[in-house]
């Protein structure tokens, strides 16, 4: 599938317009107007329902210990009895891949046909592609590799880094093997540089569109921080995390923590993946669908992650709901609607990343890592902590990224990239760390056609 990923484009109809996909590569970027739609069409595919859609940030979660064990989704959630030729690790590596395809033909056939815009328009539109590469790969490598530190240096197989669109689709050259998960984290990185250097902040304090649905220097340094934090750089998450506080564009929602989720464009979200009813996934594979108990409702959540929260804490009261026809299931209201938006970076992340870092970094209890996370859990009238213990205070801000963050693609990863196994929960045996099975397997599929592709250890 990796050679054939470099045949195909964009043919879905989304929030953003299509490419020119009929056109020649000449023809697609030989004018501004064309090559705006050409930009649009790398979010486009960005859409694409078992990856950006919704679904990986579901598969994240699902194999965590809060999004319940939905039995649609098979043995995803269940570790045993996942197989390499699962068609739904299969569609989502190939979407995966079918963006990054879009991202690398954007780029190529910008830099074939330069001066049809500014210097300036240029460098904005290869910062939001690296961005989305590095996005895509940000998932590849953490749901298909172990985490950056299963080994001293990072060197264990990672996934295939696909940077060009090769011009002859069939060549033995494009069955690539994989690079090691330090070298695709060294690309990404390399790539968010560039994309910060390239990008702008939002320009006012009245967010459009645009600044959440599009790639900014703050979602640059957002993913740039998540990215250090997964390997535990904590000087470098600590710096970014300050970039983006300094910066004075984000805030959290001082009204609750359910404003971000029904109103998409405020200045507590850095980046979504932006949908509506019209789009695919539409109907029948949104974040709301599998969510929302009065529509498909695959996923109601678990009663274990409802116990962490006070009774008083708005994630409980605002972002949780029962439902009368399904007594005895307990739902988050995150997600309700079809058109709702894929949440990828928002500020409460950026103060927990500080916590975080702050917290390894230092010696004893840092006083500024607690404020952070009261900061978090003053938003939603959740009770202060006070931990008296470094390592008290690094369970607090995990415990806290749990309830924050749940249900927005970081359930397993959290764990791994701790160094954690997933706990036992509901029908679900626990993980150890360095389980075969806490990662996907590579598709049957691509192993077979390309034999240079390294399956993963146990499948």
């Amino acid at each position: 599938m990796i050679g054939c990923m470099l045949t195909l484009g964009s043919c879905e109809k989304q929030v953003f317009e299509e490419p020119f996909a009929n056109l020649s590569p000449a023809d697609a970027f030989s004018s501004p107007e064309r090559i705006a739609k050409a930009a649009t069409g790398m979010y486009d595919q960005l859409q694409n329902r078992e990856y950006f859609g919704g679904r990986i940030l579901i598969y994240a979660d699902i194999r965590g210990v809060d999004a319940g064990v939905p039995s649609y989704f098979g043995p995803m959630s269940q570790f045993t009895g996942l197989l390499s030729d699962n068609n739904t690790v299969s569609i989502s590596w190939r979407d995966a891949y079918r963006t990054i395809y879009e991202v690398n033909n954007f780029m190529k056939g910008l830099e074939a046909n330069p001066g049809k815009v500014s210097a300036e328009q240029t460098a904005q539109y290869i910062g939001e592609a690296k961005f989305i590469r590095s996005l895509c790969y940000f998932y590849l490598v953490n749901m298909w590799a172990q985490p950056y530190k299963f080994t001293a240096s990072a060197n264990h197989p990672g996934v295939p880094l696909i940077l060009t669109v090769a011009d002859d689709p069939f060549a033995s050259s494009n069955q690539v093997p994989r690079n090691t998960v330090a070298e695709v984290y060294n690309q990404m990185e390399a790539d968010l540089l560039d994309a910060e250097a390239k990008l702008a902040y939002p320009a006012g304090q009245v967010r459009e569109f645009a600044d959440v649905a599009r790639a900014t220097k703050g979602a640059a340094q957002g993913l740039l921080m998540r990215l250090y934090l997964y390997k535990g750089d904590y000087q470098k998450a600590l710096d970014y995390s300050n970039k983006l506080i300094t910066s004075g564009k984000y805030a959290l929602n001082t009204d609750g923590p359910v404003t971000a989720f029904r109103t998409y464009t405020t200045n507590e979200s850095i980046f979504s993946v932006a949908h509506n009813g019209a789009d695919n996934p539409n109907t029948n594979n949104a974040l709301g669908q599998h969510y929302a108990p009065d529509k498909r409702g695959d996923i109601p959540i678990s009663p274990d992650y409802v116990a962490l929260m006070g009774v008083t804490d708005k994630r409980r009261t605002e972002l949780v709901r029962t439902y009368a026809p399904t007594p005895g299931t307990v739902w988050t209201t995150k997600y309700t609607s079809i058109s709702d938006w894929v949440p990828v970076l928002r500020y409460s992340e950026v103060l927990l990343t500080k916590a975080e870092a702050l917290a390894n970094l230092s010696t004893a209890v840092d006083a500024n890592a607690v404020a952070l996370i009261n900061e978090v859990r003053t938003r939603s009238a959740a009770t202060p902590v006070a931990p008296l213990t470094k390592q008290a205070l690094i369970d607090a801000v995990l415990l806290e990224r749990r309830i924050e963050l749940a249900f927005e693609g970081q359930g397993e990863l959290d764990f791994l990239r701790t160094g954690r196994g997933i706990p036992a929960h509901s029908t679900v045996n626990a993980q150890p760390y360095g389980s075969d099975l806490v990662v996907l397997p590579i598709p049957k599929y691509d192993t077979d056609q390309n034999p240079n592709l390294q399956q993963n250890h146990g499948y």
